[in-house]
């Protein structure tokens, strides 16, 4: 005998929004979440960036400035902390949950594939090359990670305002990894200054 029950979904996030589907996502579709959170549907109303294509954070700077939002989910790893200021600061203050996501993606994943972004980014003068190894760009987070995606997760894990790091992924031996690097203690202070110190002034990069 078929018995109804009553589902409660945690989170219903619009994901993806760009900037010039904001105004439209507030207008039209967040009365229809709301009604839905007040039926008990609901818990919580959510919205992520694309952070692919919007790297400086245009929408997501905006909303969170807007009441709507119980939980945000941005684009944030060590190539583009511009989240720091643009959206953690204000999420901090309004107590906004922060799923932070691309922690670790292509750039990240392996050294040789981070010197193409690495070079471009001194090549638009947004990086001081004597600051690293163009050639082996990051090879100094070996003195304290497993590698360099245990790196960027523990240096996203450790981020103030941050709450949860996803992490996606169709290999086995990677979830493994991963899920072993998120607990792990955050990288030395000493390194996790160099980074922000390094990549200060970038907001051009997913690290896609």
């Amino acid at each position: 005998m078929y018995e109804e029950r009553t589902i409660e979904i945690g989170i219903l996030s619009l994901h993806g929004v760009h900037a010039d589907q904001y105004d439209h996502a507030v207008a039209e579709l967040v009365p229809a979440m709301q009604q839905l959170r007040d039926a008990g549907k609901i818990r919580l109303l959510g919205i992520t960036e694309s952070f692919a294509s919007d790297p400086g954070h245009t929408m997501l700077a905006q909303a969170v400035h807007d009441h709507t939002w119980d939980v945000a989910m941005v684009g944030f790893n060590m190539l583009n902390q511009s989240a720091r200021e643009w959206v953690l600061a204000e999420t901090s203050r309004r107590g906004t949950g922060v799923l932070c996501m691309l922690a670790v993606r292509d750039a990240l994943s392996r050294p040789e594939k981070l010197r193409e972004p690495i070079e471009e980014l001194v090549r638009e003068g947004l990086i001081d090359p004597e600051l690293l190894n163009l050639q082996y760009p990051l090879d100094f987070v070996a003195e304290a990670a497993e590698s360099l995606p245990d790196a960027a997760y523990r240096f996203c894990r450790a981020e103030p305002g941050i709450h949860v790091v996803l992490s996606g992924t169709g290999n086995m031996g990677h979830l493994e990894q991963n899920i072993a690097s998120i607990p792990r203690p955050p990288l030395p202070e000493s390194m996790r200054a160099r980074l922000i110190e390094l990549f200060a002034r970038v907001d051009t990069v997913s690290g896609q």
